[in-house]
């Protein structure tokens, strides 16, 4: 048995870009700055630490600007992820907070902005959404920006580093990541940090292999150490002996032919050996990636997002920033169609001038469709602008969290009191969009058929579809496991879906992470999905796979599977009979790299 040295350690994280890097590591210390607490003994004190936090905020902002101003071309649109750090620092959630606590509390502006972010962050974890919880670490990054300054500390800069080596630390923020020099950082490992990050966005721009989440990476390694980076798995080895150096560079050489085989399949069209077709589409979280979407082959959006618009705000976005957010997207991405889903926002407080209620379970609470048709004032600024958007291209509108008929009802009047609107004021609008109900509550899914009455198309959300059938909450240690896109009454859930809208005449896609899993993508052909929408890193992939596959075996299998009683039983299946056909597809899933 092969054992491995006292000085060898493994370790395993989230992937954020796939690739496989060997060299020697660069510790870089971004460490939390300590404070100390401090009494202010009188209102001179007061005065002269509020001047001090405001001079701190300013000099922040000069370095964010700095950055900005040196992002290189290549790098250019991901600016609006330091304006929205520039926005953050005057956020009412910190900025305002903080120099209310130096008030009233009379301390020092340092412990008081720690207060401030301790406070920030017990709202943003009471959030189920993955993607907007993890907002919260640009707060962090903020926050220990200006922390820095406040306490004298420098930041070094990634862009003085001059030797090729694995940058390791505690956690990057994406004013770091803009600065890395693809042709020196091979690769950089994080303690923490998820897929959805904005570092992560940038380092999948750059195409730098990064395994993010490992928590200890800091502890494990010193600068100098040799190193593997497995991007594709996570896995990271420090101090590894000669023969697996010789093994991972054998996987390396295999991983790059593979990849550059399958990045030519992004510019066909995804279809079968038999000649039949399905539409790859991608999801979006934001503009900065819409490069991306046309680099890799997606044939359109399939998913926009659109909350980025609200969040880290103080007031909200009025109908020309929302119109000019989406025709801008519309009409890059034109001729193809743009699938943009309305507000799915709830469960707390992120506009400021949006005023939540408290809720237990927000999950389950006022949010998506729910909070939309409560709150019809700020749905209809949405749909006016997304109409207006729509003479731009193809636009798409999907309303999320659908669990009846009479939501799909009540949002298309309010869309129609929009048009009208628009008419009466002379504004050119967009008169026959396609409207689409997302299907992810399983009373969607029980009348699926009564819904395709009232929309053009369905977008299957199996994240939250899979969540609620199973009545698993993803995020929570002790359950999360239970998680099963191939459960038996997850795979007939979504035939019936299908099934439903294929016979009242509406497409049926699939826009959540199983649709951009490798290893089911005979599944999904066999199951009759007309769309399937994922990261865009995955859409190649996809297409080798389907472009390799019979529709004739992807009815075979799902006939198979669907006699199964169990997710274990068709795993089973899966490695035993499929493997071998699509050996190199399941030696490199993608779902390691979807958002």
């Amino acid at each position: 048995m092969k054992r491995e040295a006292d000085n060898v350690k493994t370790l395993k994280g989230v992937p954020v870009f796939p690739g496989i890097a060997i060299g020697k590591t660069l510790h870089i210390d971004r460490r939390k700055i300590k404070v100390v607490y401090e009494y202010l003994m009188n209102d001179e004190q007061v005065a002269a630490e509020i001047v001090r936090f405001k001079e701190a905020v300013e000099q922040a902002q000069q370095a964010l600007l700095a950055i900005k101003e040196e992002i290189p071309e290549e790098l250019r649109e991901h600016c609006s992820i330091i304006d929205s750090h520039l926005l953050i620092l005057k956020d009412k959630m910190l900025y305002d907070q903080a120099l209310r606590i130096i008030a009233e509390e009379k301390i020092n502006a340092e412990w008081a902005l720690k207060k401030a972010l301790k406070e920030s962050q017990a709202i943003f974890e009471r959030i189920q959404d993955e993607y907007i919880r993890s907002r919260f670490h640009d707060v962090e990054f903020v926050t220990e920006r200006l922390l820095r300054v406040l306490t004298g500390h420098s930041l070094e800069s990634l862009a003085d580093i001059k030797d090729n080596v694995i940058v390791v630390a505690h956690d990057l923020s994406p004013a770091d990541t803009t600065q890395m020099k693809p042709d020196r950082i091979m690769a950089f490992l994080t303690d923490i940090g998820g897929r959805t990050s904005h570092t992560a966005i940038i380092a999948r721009s750059l195409g730098i292999p990064a395994v993010v989440g490992l928590e200890t990476i800091t502890g494990a390694v010193s600068s100098g150490d040799q190193i593997i980076v497995d991007g594709v798995t996570g896995t990271v080895i420090v101090n590894p002996p000669e023969e697996t150096i010789q093994e991972y560079r054998q996987r390396q050489g295999r991983y790059e032919d593979y990849r550059i085989q399958t990045v030519k399949y992004g510019h066909l069209r995804a279809e079968t050996i038999d000649g039949y077709q399905i539409k790859i589409k991608a999801n979006v979280e934001f503009l900065d990636e819409l490069p991306s979407i046309l680099e890799y082959g997606a044939e359109g959006i399939g998913l926009l997002r659109t909350e980025f618009l609200y969040l880290n705000r103080d007031d909200l976005p009025t109908e020309e920033i929302l119109f000019n957010a989406y025709s801008e997207v519309v009409e890059r991405i034109a001729p193809n169609p743009v699938t943009i889903r309305t507000l799915d926002i709830g469960g707390d407080k992120f506009a400021s001038s949006i005023k939540w209620v408290s809720e237990s379970n927000p999950a389950l609470g006022l949010r998506a469709i729910r909070f939309c048709l409560r709150e019809k004032d700020i749905f209809k600024v949405q749909l006016r602008a997304l109409l207006r958007a729509g003479c731009f291209g193809d636009l798409r509108i999907m309303f999320p969290m659908i669990s009846g008929k009479q939501e799909i009802v009540e949002a298309k009047r309010i869309l129609e009191a929009a048009c009208e609107e628009l008419y009466r004021e002379g504004i050119p609008y967009k008169e026959s969009v396609k409207i689409g109900a997302m299907i992810e509550v399983p009373t969607a899914a029980a009348i699926a058929d009564i819904l395709a009455e009232e929309v053009d198309f369905f977008s299957i959300g199996t994240n939250d579809l899979i969540q609620y059938s199973l009545a698993i909450d993803r995020i929570n240690e002790h359950v999360a496991h239970l998680y099963e896109p191939l459960h038996p009454g997850v795979l007939r859930m979504i035939k019936q879906v299908v099934e439903a809208g294929h016979r009242g005449g509406v497409e049926v896609a699939m826009c959540g992470e199983m649709a951009g899993e490798a290893s089911y993508m005979p599944i999904l052909l066999g199951l009759g999905l007309d769309e399937l929408s994922m990261n865009p890193l995955a859409v190649p992939q996809a297409k080798r796979i389907i472009r390799m596959s019979t529709m004739e075996e992807a009815n075979e299998v799902v006939n198979d599977i669907l006699q199964f009683s169990t997710a274990d039983e068709i795993h089973a299946y899966l490695k035993t009979k499929w493997a071998k056909r699509f050996t190199e597809e399941f030696l490199w899933p993608s779902s390691q790299f979807t958002l």
